[in-house]
């Protein structure tokens, strides 16, 4: 029995240590070690009675990091968005072929954020001069106004259709979860019209529901078309065996290459790879109109394809909400307000034409010279969680404040077949600084004379999905996710959705 005990206590402290060994590595990879500093210190502060109210709107990953960031011991904090949960987007993809499940990668903000307030609304206008918000729920009657001291607009974007004729009619997007959900339940239901018009002898028919059209070259665009193969190669034909030959996948892209945040290398090693998964790769197309079931391109040399389709898919940009337009359009163009792309900032990530120290943008509805990536949101979240919780919010009042430096530690994509693509700038990762000691014997002699490294193939997808996997921001989620790929690894991929149901046989 003392063995036991014994036993017994030496586990609990090997997993003790080996769990907190796990978590701090996880909080250094996701730039949270300054919080054992912080929170060590605040064991004997008791919470503030005159706390500072702060209104957030959105749920994602710029709101998200500002929010883990402050101290609910010092402000007051609102959430308000019509989402109530953060989703991880980097997994968006996988959700569309069942790779994980739409519920493994959402997690309730309520559990994320503790120590805010979360209201299910949705914020129609803001007082700027009284320093109010007006937001209304779903259920008649749920309006109030909300008084705050400092406001941060983190509600992201929407898909961006520039205007193309069809496009918001027949094309589905990839932005939100409900965008993956659907675009499953539409390719399933469409794989099993296939099935039926083959059997009754329709092959052109079959061919045509088959076929899937991709617009955007970016990162979405390649994951899509990677998943998308994967899916079709290693379980559909499996289980469709006499549609396998009848398959079709195309990407479009207007730009000469794909992922053109990347070196153009590894964006031709891209094409190469999706060519060889079976991908029609149409570079320098540039779409000019969607029908019910058909796609018109203008190619590099002025001529028109035609493609048909059964599946249209669009990520080929983002563009403003209707709220950043109209508080833009409230600021005025005269007070600084000038961007189409969103709510110009400065710096310190204060709105242009407020305040300063009142309202503040981040993610991917700020213009502030970042890309818009989730990347860039939750740096940006942290900075300014950082700024408040350090007491330091009224600094950025002044002119001369310090501001957001952004340390960009890579840029990576899947492209099927257990392959990946990986762009990681160390500097950025392991935040070591400028000095003679880690830009010359450090850093020249791991990368010579480059200031990243490029993985590509199996090692590639190994830097992926364990970078991904450590920045998830809960234990649920890595559960939840590292279940959903052993499934899949041992069992494959569900041909059949229970979106699909039987709605459309009654």
């Amino acid at each position: 029995m003392k063995a036991f005990g014994r036993r017994g206590l030496k586990t609990v402290g090997t997993v003790g240590v080996l769990g907190g060994s796990t978590k701090l590595a996880f909080m250094f990879v996701n730039d949270d070690i300054d919080d054992i500093g912080y929170y060590s210190k605040q064991l004997t502060n008791s919470r503030k009675e005159d706390r500072k109210k702060v209104v957030v709107l959105g749920t994602g990953w710029g709101s998200l990091a500002f929010c883990q960031k402050l101290d609910p011991a010092m402000y007051d904090v609102t959430v308000i968005s019509p989402r109530p949960f953060f989703f991880y987007t980097p997994l968006l993809c996988g959700s569309t072929t069942g790779m994980v499940s739409p519920g493994a990668i959402i997690e309730p903000f309520r559990d994320s954020a503790p120590g805010t307030t979360y209201l299910n609304m949705a914020c129609r206008d803001i007082d700027l001069q009284n320093k109010r918000v007006h937001v209304v729920g779903t259920a008649k009657g749920s309006e109030m106004a909300l008084n705050y001291d400092h406001l941060v607009v983190a509600v992201g974007a929407q898909p961006n259709t520039f205007g193309i004729p069809g496009v918001d009619k027949y094309a589905k997007f990839l932005k939100e979860v409900e965008h993956g959900r659907e675009i499953r339940r539409h390719i399933l239901n469409r794989l099993e019209e296939a099935d039926i018009a083959l059997a009754l002898g329709k092959e052109d028919e079959a061919k045509k529901l088959l076929s899937i059209v991709v617009v955007g070259g970016g990162p979405t665009g390649v994951e899509f078309c990677g998943e998308l193969t994967d899916f079709i190669k290693r379980d559909l034909c499996r289980q469709f065996p006499k549609l396998q030959e009848l398959f079709k996948v195309t990407l479009v892209e207007a730009l000469p290459s794909l992922l053109t945040m990347f070196q153009k290398a590894v964006g031709d090693h891209v094409q190469d790879h999706l060519v060889s998964q079976g991908v029609d790769v149409k570079l320098n197309a540039m779409m000019k109109e969607a029908t019910a079931d058909k796609v018109q391109l203008k190619m590099k040399d002025g001529s028109m394809e035609t493609v048909d389709f059964g599946t249209l898919v669009w990520v080929a940009g983002v563009g403003m909400r209707p709220f950043t337009k109209s508080l833009c359009q409230k600021i005025g163009a005269e007070n600084g307000q000038t961007d189409r792309r969103g709510l110009l900032v400065d710096p310190c990530l204060r709105v242009k034409g407020t305040r300063l120290g009142e309202v503040f943008a981040i993610g991917d509805c700020a213009v502030s010279g970042k890309p818009p990536t989730a990347q860039v949101a939750a740096a940006q979240g942290k900075y300014l969680g950082r700024m408040f919780r350090d007491g330091n919010q009224n600094q950025i009042t002044e002119e001369s404040a310090e501001g957001f430096e952004y340390k960009h530690q890579g840029s990576m994509a899947y492209v099927g077949d257990s392959k990946a693509v990986a762009e990681v700038y160390p500097k950025g990762v392991l935040r070591l600084g400028t000095s003679s000691v880690t830009d010359h014997f450090f850093w020249r002699s791991l990368y010579g004379e480059s200031d990243h490294a490029r993985v590509l193939g199996f090692a590639g997808f190994t830097v992926w999905r364990s970078t991904y996997f450590s920045k998830m921001y809960s234990v649920r989620c890595r559960w939840c996710v590292g279940s959903d790929w052993m499934r899949t690894t041992f069992f494959g991929r569900p041909a059949a959705s229970s979106a699909q149901g039987t709605a459309n046989l009654l």
